[in-house]
């Protein structure tokens, strides 16, 4: 890596069962309150529309990998606030 260059986690956070996208957007704002953290909506991939089901496939999570660990343990506890949840690490 580069000098200069921070190496970055980025995760995919989805919930299940969906949560809806008012419930996404309010954490997303809770979860963007952390230093250094970004959380970024994406769109479920299910081509069939249901007004039982979210609009919203999960968030992406983006911090750098030297986040403080204050800072790790305030993600999860948000993160487990609004229900179950699985994350998959992207690089």
């Amino acid at each position: 890596m580069p000098s200069g260059e921070l190496a970055i986690n980025r995760c995919k956070i989805v919930y299940k069962p969906d949560i809806a996208l008012a419930m996404y957007r309010e954490l997303a704002s809770h979860i963007e309150q952390i230093d250094n953290v970004d959380a970024e909506l994406f769109w479920q991939e299910s081509v069939e529309f249901s007004y039982l089901g979210s609009q919203i496939g999960g968030l992406w999570l983006t911090y750098p990998q030297s986040i403080p660990e204050q800072s790790q343990f305030l993600i999860k506890n948000i993160l487990n606030h609004y229900g179950d949840w699985t994350s998959d690490p992207k690089d």
